[in-house]
């Protein structure tokens, strides 16, 4: 017979017997109590718990080390199976940098009753912290929209809570200038009221805000109409004889009634938008100009529609 033929010969038999034999050397060296040494390597680090005016910045460097035991060949294989960590406990941090020796006390998943850790390498891995900050910052409601045409604003929509305290790393915290309340939109009011609102999350990352909410007070009134008028157009070239054209409006206002009646007319003044200089340059190269207009001392939450957007200005005709 051949030698290629003896090896083939009864094959199966022979994988299977071998198999057998590794499971018995496998199976004796298990239950060998003689000591053996092991380097199990990427034994994963990690920090469980930090000081609580403390933060830890990204991972432990490094992140994982390789670690060494002795024991029984048994005992050492099952602690490889069970996958060891370093759980470093951080109860006070004195600096923001940090490097500390690993010790065996800090390995979790091992009986170290039937094996020894006998060393890390590497020995020490390094811990970036920064301080945690409490402050407070002033929080900034925002509105959208604008109220359906038969509101008018009585004043500016305001919040109740004026500042919130924000906890968080000191470099965020820092940074933070506001806290925002979502987008409030007045289009979908149908009259006055305090409004829950929550705080705006986006780009606070890891900061804690307390409170999350807080009641948006929307005054508002039935919008009412009044009619100034009609009011002469004021020059800014008053000392010259000048044709303004029309010389006088009218002036609509709308708003809240009680703002209506608080209006001092006086200080209404329906005004040029152009400065005097360049109106003289005008009417010397052109003869006229139109210029559109403006309207002062109207205050804030009342509208105001003219009767004329623009007037003519020119020079009168000579005799």
């Amino acid at each position: 017979m051949s030698s290629a033929g003896v090896f083939t010969r009864n094959w199966r038999l022979k994988l299977a017997a071998l198999a057998l034999a590794v499971l018995l050397w496998a199976t004796m060296r298990l239950t060998d109590d003689r000591v053996s040494r092991l380097q199990i390597p990427g034994v994963q680090v990690r920090v469980d718990q930090v000081a609580s005016d403390w933060f830890l910045q990204g991972d432990p460097s490094p992140s994982t080390v390789d670690m060494t035991v002795t024991g029984p060949m048994g005992d050492l294989f099952r602690v490889a199976m069970a996958e060891p960590v370093v759980v470093i406990p951080v109860d006070s941090v004195a600096g923001e940098d940090l490097v500390l020796e690993l010790v065996p006390d800090w390995v979790w998943n091992v009986d170290r009753g039937s094996v020894a850790i006998e060393d890390f390498a590497p020995s020490t891995v390094r811990l970036l912290f920064e301080q945690y900050r409490v402050e407070e910052i002033p929080v900034s409601p925002r509105v959208t929209g604008r109220l359906p045409d038969s509101l008018a604003l009585l004043a500016e929509p305001r919040a109740n809570l004026l500042f919130a305290q924000v906890r968080g790393p000191a470099s965020e915290v820092d940074a933070l200038e506001a806290v925002f309340l979502r987008p409030f939109d007045l289009g979908t009011l149908a009259g006055p009221g305090r409004f829950d609102v929550s705080v705006d999350t986006a780009g606070l990352g890891g900061l804690v805000v307390n409170p999350m909410s807080a009641t948006i007070m929307v005054e508002a009134a039935p919008r009412e109409s009044r009619t100034l008028g009609p009011l002469a157009v004021e020059s800014v070239l008053a000392d010259e004889d000048l044709v303004v054209d029309p010389p006088m409006v009218e002036v609509t206002l709308s708003g809240a009634g009680l703002l209506l009646e608080a209006l001092d007319t006086a200080a209404v003044v329906v005004g040029l938008t152009m400065d005097a200089e360049d109106l003289r340059q005008g009417l010397a190269e052109d003869g006229e100009v139109r210029v559109p207009l403006n309207l002062r001392g109207l205050g804030r939450f009342l509208e105001a529609t003219l009767s004329a957007d623009s007037v003519t200005v020119r020079r009168p005709a000579g005799p």
